[in-house]
């Protein structure tokens, strides 16, 4: 049942549990050689386009560069590494656990070992001497030497790689694709060989129940319904739910709300008191839910989701008492929320308001996608600029608004993109009411969230581009994922006023519309689609829900020198130009090494979409070509070379090839 695996499983035959497959988190690795002529051969990371891993680990620059599983083991194959590896990261909620020389040359695990991988995926790691083990949860990075064996933790950073060498209990006991939770025992072993205690796992102070999730609307919600002259015990409660709701961080939002009581005494006393909240032995947990129990109960409508018992709807099945007559100087009760309208009034309200008529409305959430150079980036600078400046946009009325833009992909290109805009339209660009983000949030942590929205303030349009990029860690087919992201939207939404828009990639199949999970056009409230064709380009409405669908506008991309660089040569972008609409949406027929010379750039395009190589393009694009035959002179380089200038060359080209020899994807 022990007996040792030496050989690394072939890439093609690679399987990891659909809880890792699908992380982006994956890279490739080789062997190298070890400084110490007596060490080890060490295993380099790299990422897919043949970069070594560099620089801050989880960054926006590292997490761009890490792809799912399947793509990395495409990279390995294809660019001749040794194997696949995978990245850790804190929002992954893995820790990897790396045995070294447990393994004896019977193929005998320890037992220490061996009694924590019965319930979760194991295997041996490269040299067959340790073993990895994969749980949910997160323990630390740690790394302990010595006997009975080497130990460490990989949970926030690192890497570890990826054998498919699966312990022979494995697949007896049907392991292959469990990752199973941190249990006792291994917490056990951790405390015994790092000497230290391991605390629970908590959001805020030493208690065990999570954060309801409130919004930051939904607390100023809650405390502005509180009476101002809550006795001391309700005024601790308080206290103690907003700051186990917001991890010990939301003083000022307690002390403001203090203020508004005539008991209220000194900021000091209540920062004092709200440093005992979360203590161990400070007295029983108190939730944001007994905050928003008495926030309803004061007139809030704050819902937590929880699913209605028989007994309330039968509470409300009579209506309301015909005989109920109040008490004279009672205050007047308030209407039910949900009360029928004569319909002649209801079709005589105010019309929709939009921020671009027709195509923005003034909603919650609006999704602009297209394929990788699309235009889409453009178009929503346009766009953005026509607000912040109060004009109309192709003849359609602007509503002048604050704008906010979050350039999370290509800050740098952004900004000459913004330089270009301002030289097109002979404007100052001083003048112009745009606020930029260089800034990358990840929308799935609520830290990330509500600082943004601390940050923004009021606003009235909020551009995100792109929302892969603040969805870094997330599976984008994933509800769970991107449903948490999109209520932080609404969130921010709440916060600052603002519309949010979204920038997005399409799916595989441009057809099907924007990529990953469906429930995003779902919660859309309008959704604008950006199409590339051989004669032209596009934007077109596919979804309004207070607008006409379908209707389009076409525009081009004019290429503008804007400055020069330290050598003296030309520095440009583009800028949106009005067109006829396209007549034909169809690319044209790729030449046969075109077709190849493509098909890198794309896969390149998965993990950078800048600053791809054009020596590393065109190496691999020769290896994908037909050899010459026997006698005949090589020319697969410059053919790929010819072609790979070919698809950067003209107004309709998908890629720009920059001077210093890498190529973006427009």
């Amino acid at each position: 049942m022990n007996a040792m695996v030496t050989s690394i499983t072939h890439l093609a035959r690679l399987d990891p549990p659909d809880t890792l497959r699908g992380l982006p988190g994956w890279l490739v690795w080789r062997f190298e050689p070890n400084a110490n002529p007596k060490g080890k051969p060490r295993k380099v990371p790299y990422y897919v386009n043949g970069g070594r891993r560099h620089g801050v680990q989880g960054d926006a620059t590292d997490r761009n560069q890490l792809v799912d599983f399947d793509v990395a083991r495409a990279a390995a194959a294809r660019r001749g590494f040794d194997g696949v590896g995978f990245a850790l990261m804190a929002d992954f909620d893995v820790v990897a656990l790396d045995f070294d020389n447990c393994v004896g040359d019977t193929g005998v695990v320890h037992p220490d070992v061996l009694a924590l991988l019965h319930t979760t995926y194991a295997e041996f790691s490269p040299s067959g001497k340790g073993i990895r083990a994969f749980f949910r949860g997160q323990l630390g990075n740690l790394k302990a030497h010595g006997e009975p064996f080497g130990m460490e933790l990989f949970s926030t950073k690192g890497f570890v790689t990826f054998t498919g060498n699966a312990l022979p209990h494995v697949e007896i006991l049907g392991n292959q694709n469990e990752v199973a939770p941190v249990d006792d025992a291994v917490t056990d072993l951790v405390r015994r060989r790092f000497k230290r205690e391991l605390e629970p796992r908590t959001e805020a102070g030493n208690d065990d129940a999570p954060p309801v999730g409130l919004t930051p609307g939904q607390l100023d919600e809650a405390l502005g319904v509180l009476p101002g002259d809550l006795d001391y015990d309700q005024w601790v409660q308080v206290g103690m739910a907003v700051h186990h709701e917001t991890q010990g961080e939301g003083f000022e939002l307690w002390d403001t709300w203090s203020q508004r009581s005539p008991k209220y005494t000194t900021r000091e006393y209540g920062l004092e008191r709200w440093n005992s909240f979360g203590r161990r032995g400070s007295g029983p947990v108190v939730t944001a839910r007994s905050l928003v129990r008495l926030a309803n109960e004061n007139g809030a409508h704050i819902d937590l989701h929880g699913p209605a018992s028989a007994a309330d709807f039968d509470a409300v099945a009579a209506g309301p008492d015909p005989d109920f007559t109040p008490e004279p100087g009672a205050a007047t009760p308030k209407p039910p929320r949900f009360t029928p309208v004569p319909v002649a009034e209801f079709a005589n309200r105010p019309a929709p308001e939009w921020i671009i008529k027709g195509v923005l409305p003034r909603a919650e959430l609006v999704v602009l996608y297209g394929e990788s150079g699309s235009g889409k980036t453009f178009i929503a600078l346009q766009m953005a600029a026509c607000i912040a400046r109060g004009v109309p946009w192709r003849n359609h009325k602007v509503r002048q608004g604050r704008v906010v833009y979050v350039a999370a992909e290509g800050a740098g290109g952004f900004r000459n993109r913004c330089r270009a805009y301002a030289q097109h339209q002979d404007l100052d660009l001083a003048d112009m009411p745009l606020g930029v983000i260089a800034d990358v949030p990840n929308l799935l942590l609520k830290d990330d969230a509500l600082a943004l929205a601390k940050g923004i303030g009021r606003a009235d349009v909020i551009f995100v581009d792109t929302w892969a990029q603040t969805t870094p860690g997330g599976n984008e087919n994933s509800g769970e994922d991107m449903g948490k992201a999109l209520s932080h939207c609404k969130g921010i939404r709440r916060a600052t006023g603002a519309l949010v828009v979204l920038v997005h990639h399409s799916g595989k199949d441009a057809s099907k519309g924007a990529r990953g999970w469906s429930g995003l056009r779902a919660a859309a409230d309008a959704e604008l689609e950006v199409v590339r064709g051989a004669t032209g380009r596009l934007l077109r409405t596919g979804k309004q829900k207070d607008g006409t669908d379908d209707l389009e506008w076409g525009f081009d991309l004019e290429t503008l020198e804007i400055g020069r660089d330290e050598d003296d040569d030309p520095i440009t972008s583009c800028v949106v130009v009005e067109a006829q609409v396209p007549t034909a949406r169809v690319l044209r027929t790729l030449g046969a090494v075109e077709a190849i010379v493509n098909e890198v750039i794309q896969e390149f395009a998965k993990a950078q979409t800048q600053g791809i190589e054009v020596t590393a393009v065109i190496v691999e694009a020769v290896k994908r070509m037909e050899e010459p035959a026997e006698g005949k002179r090589d020319t697969r380089k410059q053919r790929a070379r010819k072609a790979l200038e070919t698809l950067c060359s003209g107004d309709a080209a998908p890629y720009w090839l920059h001077d210093d020899g890498t190529i973006e994807v427009m």
